[in-house]
């Protein structure tokens, strides 16, 4: 059996002739798709695409795999819609961002449960970009670094870049009173965003602090952890932190807020958006996103 990943690669950008159409259909970068298409050339020892004079077309072994491919994947697709429908209770399936599902989704999904007993959701975790079976998913919450293009996404969040750090700090030898104050204290960084504490430094008018020192973190998690045990100042991101602000375990020490290109969003299945179970959370997660704005910092019950 070839790998999957690859299959569905090239079931893509053989239907749509376009590397980049399928890289935006599959939510994966131009060259993932590349590798996955090469992956399966090497793998079955024959030439899939010609790619002359910067030209994309199948080569008689491509014209043969692809039908089987699309039908194949279509049976997939069906088989999972027959099987859902035949279920006497509904269930959502739903890719969000770690972070986002563990810090703001989780603490308000009991909120909706309560209120849709007889919905089911089952939330997938994920951080990597690689989705090459999107149709597993009803509806996914994805973060981008710029504005989404997707017709069936909508926003939920822009984000704001800011400081925060523990209470104790405020009241501590060195209070934090000006961006300047920094200086006398350990920045926690995200390895992700590793620009952030540059930018926002250049934002405040800060020159005179080296952005690059301090603890990294692999996830923002950590470092917001970090700086709740007082290990430094982290730069918290809208609307990851608003619940801990608003509960106290983390403060915001300066009223300056980085706008950022960055921001969640909500990606529904085309087919899937008249589904009332589909329908019913998409209105829930809109009127949860409008609470935490119009608060900025609102708590989950």
């Amino acid at each position: 059996m070839p790998p999957l990943n690859a299959l569905k690669a090239f079931e893509a950008a053989a239907r749509l002739l376009s590397f980049t159409a399928a890289s935006a259909e599959l939510n994966v970068t131009q060259a993932a798709i590349s590798h996955q298409v090469r992956t399966l050339e090497t793998y079955l020892g024959l030439a899939l695409f010609n790619r002359a004079h910067q030209r994309l077309s199948l080569t008689n072994a491509g014209k043969s795999y692809l039908p089987m491919l699309t039908k194949s994947f279509d049976l997939i697709s069906q088989g999972y819609k027959e099987i859902i429908t035949d279920r006497k209770s509904f269930r959502l399936n739903i890719k969000a961002p770690s972070s986002f599902s563990v810090q703001w989704l989780l603490p308000r999904i009991a909120n909706y449960q309560r209120q849709h007993p007889g919905i089911d959701v089952h939330l997938s975790a994920q951080d990597n970009d690689i989705n090459f079976f999107p149709e597993a998913f009803d509806i996914e919450i994805q973060y981008f670094l710029e504005p989404c293009t997707n017709s069936h996404s909508t926003l939920l969040f822009a984000e704001e870049i800011f400081p925060v750090c523990s209470p104790e700090l405020l009241a501590g030898p060195q209070p934090l009173l000006q961006p300047s104050d920094l200086a006398k204290h350990r920045l926690l960084h995200i390895n992700f965003y590793p620009e952030d504490w540059a930018m926002w430094l250049d934002h405040a008018g800060v020159s005179h602090i080296n952005a690059d020192e301090g603890h990294r973190f692999d996830q923002s998690m950590l470092t917001l952890k970090a700086a709740k045990h007082g290990a430094g100042i982290a730069l918290g991101r809208s609307p990851i932190v608003n619940h801990k602000l608003a509960n106290g375990t983390l403060v915001e020490p300066f009223n300056i807020r980085l706008p950022s290109q960055g921001g969640y969003w909500l990606t529904t299945k085309s087919d899937l958006a008249t589904c009332s179970h589909v329908a019913d959370f998409n209105d829930w997660l809109l009127q949860e996103c409008d609470a935490d704005e119009s608060t900025g910092t609102s708590s989950p019950n």
